[in-house]
């Protein structure tokens, strides 16, 4: 279960208008406190900075004793979930509208094939729901009544209309795929959203589009993906080039006393290889601070291949999530703390101040992803043009 699991924390606190559930006082018993309490002590990354909590009684809940035995700074990830929880994002199913917005209710997201897929549009600016003025609360509520119909008013490019959405349990997809033409040149643009591992089958047929069609440039737009499974970033590494069959991609390195659990990974073997990888001596990738973990990953594993000059990012600066958890299950809670540090082949890994962006540019809220006049993607396909930001 080795994870860089911010995009869950994401996925639950952005797109769900619910939060994540925590046991009540009497279920987080005394023998799951010693549990974590261990956890921390042991195979955590900053195990010996720890400072042990003598009496764990005050803590009632699982988040609350995070907080408590967690090194921070640098950790503000380490958490907790559901095994429900935990499951529906693996495999790509949640419930509610499948929306995320800014703080002004203005969409910047709306999952692919969520209920509000094509009916809410990216730049909505929610202004009512159900004919009452639109707050956090109310929202929260309606995305919670499965199977009711919701009614929005809102403004969509200078013009207010009403647009009725309902809220469902639902499974959602994390690729989108198109080829661009820039002067005599394809580019294939790939929307990635998570690194879950269902994810894998979608961007294996974008690929598959993208080899038939010979694109000569790449551009991934990771801009929300908070990360996922690191055996889902191998994999994408292998369909961005296959020229380095048998090559170390990445290396999961753990505290002094857990040595034994780090690993290695390895762009796929020619004889593993399917057909439909490319082979990309440069790639483009949209990125903001909510880009983390596994996608910074990715970025920082194919600079020792293409060089830095041939790995261009786009935006703003990333996250800075340089490492990654395996997970721990008890009972019905999995918990995810940091554990291990992640580095490219070179043995760099990126800052935890994020990776700094080659040419920055607004995420533009008045176009769609994927559209060429949105700012992040029109500043790539310029620097295609034009040889710079």
């Amino acid at each position: 279960m080795q994870y860089l699991l911010l995009a869950l924390l994401l996925l639950l606190s952005g797109c769900n208008s619910s939060s994540t559930s925590t046991p009540t006082t009497d279920s987080f018993t005394q023998e799951e406190k010693g549990f974590l309490q261990r956890l921390f002590t042991t195979e955590y990354l900053w195990a010996d900075q720890v400072t042990p909590l003598r009496d764990t009684t005050p803590y009632t809940t699982p988040k609350a004793m995070i907080e408590a035995l967690r090194v921070s700074p640098p950790d503000h990830w380490s958490f907790m979930v559901t095994k429900a929880e935990y499951e529906a994002f693996a495999n790509q199913k949640t419930e509610g509208f499948g929306i995320g917005m800014t703080q002004e209710f203005i969409l910047y997201l709306v999952r692919i094939d969520a209920p509000a897929y094509g009916k809410l549009l990216r730049g909505d600016k929610l202004l009512e729901i159900n004919h009452q003025p639109i707050t956090a609360e109310r929202l929260t509520q309606a995305s919670q009544a499965l199977g009711e119909e919701t009614t929005f008013r809102l403004l969509r490019a200078g013009k207010e209309l009403e647009v009725t959405v309902t809220p469902q349990a639902y499974s959602f997809k994390v690729s989108e795929g198109k080829v661009l033409t820039v002067g005599t040149k394809k580019v294939g643009y790939l929307r990635f959203d998570s690194f879950t591992g269902s994810a894998v089958a979608e961007f294996e047929s974008i690929f598959t589009q993208f080899h038939d069609a010979g694109v000569d440039e790449l551009i991934i737009d990771l801009r929300y993906n908070g990360g996922g499974s690191v055996t889902t970033a191998s994999l994408l590494l292998d369909n961005i080039t296959r020229d380095y069959p048998q090559k170390e991609q990445f290396y999961m390195d753990w505290n002094s006393h857990y040595q034994y659990n780090n690993s290695r990974y390895y762009f796929a073997e020619q004889s593993e290889q399917d057909g439909n990888e490319l082979a990309m001596d440069r790639v483009f990738f949209l990125v903001t601070e909510q880009s983390a973990s596994a996608s910074e990953l990715v970025i920082s594993s194919l600079i020792p291949y293409l060089g830095d000059s041939h790995v261009i990012t786009i935006g703003s600066d990333t996250h800075g999530k340089p490492v990654g958890m395996s997970g721990a299950v008890y009972q019905d809670h999995y918990y995810f703390l940091i554990n291990f540090f992640v580095q490219n082949s070179a043995g760099n890994h990126s800052s935890f101040d994020g990776i700094a962006v080659t040419c920055e540019a607004q995420d533009d809220l008045t176009h769609l992803r994927g559209d060429a006049n949105e700012t992040m993607l029109k500043t790539a396909l310029s620097y295609i043009e034009t040889g710079g930001c």
